[in-house]
């Protein structure tokens, strides 16, 4: 079986989903690492066990074969004995968890990578916080349970792609021994390029864009909805927000009110047009983690951006107290309102979020096709701590991943 320090270069992507960069952030970035791997000459099998999504990309047409697996089914472990993979990337912890042992079982020889997206468990500990209706802290994050699954994860593979400075913080600081294990890996984005886009004049409107699957968008559909947009709407009469996303659930659908310029419009096949026009973005965001395609797509398309310290992070350092970060509603629909007739201000908020944004928009792939090139000279620099840790995870905990998946198909097995 071909190693990571040989030519042969084939890799298994084993993906949460589908991708569908049409209506995920998640998607756009998945796309972009796939062209990478291309570009860098690798031969691609994308995997999935979820279901067809409405806004499937057709991988087929990249020359990158499609191939549906089951979860907890042993007929996985047949596919891996039939092809020859030097790397594996897992899109996401859970799919790590779901199928990581069995890679390891069939494929000894590969170099495990996992895409992190966001921290989810980050992000889980941030909704729980909101939920209760209290101030987030490291502390809730450490607590959760999702925190140890996802670093036991980090643990197993061998790279793991970051996409957020901040996230890189939180983790190093919280479990150092994951140094070495890490890599920064910015967005990356297929359109690099900034559009000039049409001027201050010439916009109108706010606007929404996010798909509805994603708990922080339907969150924050619903804060403007009850909280921002009435503030705004008591000094701008006239004013009209269009909510723009896939797979908005029917609650959501029914918060369009025209009357009360709240227009709920579904999914846009084309963001250019629907960004280029509007004068202001907002996104109230009040958990969530990674780094936000929708305030990276808006400044592409000269759009800024009114949002939360939250939908910042891992873009500006320190977003709070800026003229477009607001985490309060009053505080936010101010601001917004000041935006939105102010030119000078939008300007000053666009050249800001741009040059912010700028990193993530210009991405280099040779980032991570140095770490790999160079992961022989990684793996030997391990920390002892480290390797320990890897292999405790690798030997014991994954036991009971091993073991649960046979029992689950045991006895699905039994009822057939």
């Amino acid at each position: 079986m071909p190693g990571p320090d040989t030519d042969f270069k084939s890799l298994l992507v084993i993906g949460h989903q589908w991708p569908e960069p049409g209506a995920t952030g998640a998607g756009v970035r998945m796309l972009w690492l796939l062209n990478g791997f291309l570009q860098k000459g690798f031969h691609i099998v994308f995997a999935s066990a979820s279901g067809s999504g409405d806004y499937r990309v057709d991988l087929g047409k990249l020359g990158i074969k499609e191939v549906e697996i089951q979860i907890n089914d042993s007929s996985f472990d047949v596919f891996l004995q039939k092809n020859e993979f030097s790397h594996v990337l897992f899109d996401r912890f859970l799919t790590e968890e779901q199928f990581g042992w069995r890679v390891r079982d069939n494929l000894p020889g590969a170099q495990v990578l996992l895409d992190t997206e966001d921290l989810h468990s980050l992000r889980h500990s941030r909704e729980d916080a909101v939920r209760r209706g209290g101030e987030w802290s490291v502390a809730d994050w450490v607590a959760d349970p999702m925190f140890y699954r996802e670093v036991a994860s980090m643990f197993r593979s061998d790279l793991t792609l970051i996409i957020s400075k901040r996230e890189m913080e939180l983790l190093l600081s919280e479990v150092p021994y994951l140094q070495e294990k890490l890599i920064y890996l910015p967005f990356g984005m297929h359109q690099s390029a900034l559009i000039p886009g049409v001027n201050f004049q010439g916009r109108s409107n706010f606007v929404f864009i996010g798909n509805g699957k994603h708990a922080p968008n339907r969150d924050a559909i619903a804060h403007l909805k009850t909280e921002i947009w009435p503030r705004i709407r008591q000094k701008l009469p006239d004013a009209v927000l269009q909510v723009y996303g896939a797979y908005l659930p029917t609650q959501t659908l029914q918060m369009d009110a025209p009357a009360e310029g709240f227009e709920v419009k579904g999914w846009a096949p084309e963001l250019q047009p629907v960004l280029s026009n509007a004068r202001l973005l907002l996104a109230p965001l009040r958990f969530g983690a990674g780094i936000k395609g929708k305030i990276l797509k808006a400044s592409v398309f000269g759009l800024p951006v009114m949002g939360t310290t939250i939908g910042f992070e891992g873009i500006i350092d320190e977003p709070r107290d800026l003229p477009f970060v607001a985490d309060c509603a009053e505080h936010f629909a101010q601001k917004a309102v000041t935006l939105y007739t102010n030119a000078v201000e939008w300007e000053r908020a666009l050249a800001f979020q741009r040059q912010a944004t700028e990193v993530h928009l210009n991405t280099s792939f040779d980032i991570l096709s140095s770490a790999l090139d160079t992961y022989a000279k990684r793996r030997d620099v391990l920390p002892k701590e480290t390797r320990v840790i890897q292999n405790l995870l690798q030997n014991e905990a994954f036991g009971r991943l091993r073991y649960l998946s046979r029992w689950i198909e045991a006895k699905e097995k039994g009822k057939n």
